[in-house]
């Protein structure tokens, strides 16, 4: 029995996005939520709404914006990179 409940706890726990943090931008506070490797979603807390998702890059690339502008968002993300927000990855280019 509890290797059924261990296995499915760790199933739901890898599909769980992780909140790296909080940026300032243009006076409005958004939250960095990691959903992939190098993909954030952008949440704005005034009224808890999704506004967009960027990828960390290199180059820093929006995947998509859905209430604000596209440029709006480019500046969130890289406030998020600059601050640290988001986790670094390794990217090793092969011949």
């Amino acid at each position: 029995m509890y290797p059924v409940v261990w296995s499915s706890f760790f199933r739901l726990a890898k599909n769980m996005s992780t909140v790296k943090g909080m940026v300032l931008v243009a006076g409005t506070t958004y939250r960095i939520t990691r959903v992939a490797p190098g993909v954030y979603d952008v949440t704005r807390i005034l009224d808890d709404e999704r506004v967009g998702r960027f990828q960390a890059g290199p180059p820093l690339e929006v995947v998509e914006a859905h209430s604000i502008q596209e440029s709006l968002l480019r500046e969130i993300g890289r406030a998020a990179v600059q601050a640290a927000k988001t986790s670094w990855m390794g990217r090793i280019t092969l011949p």
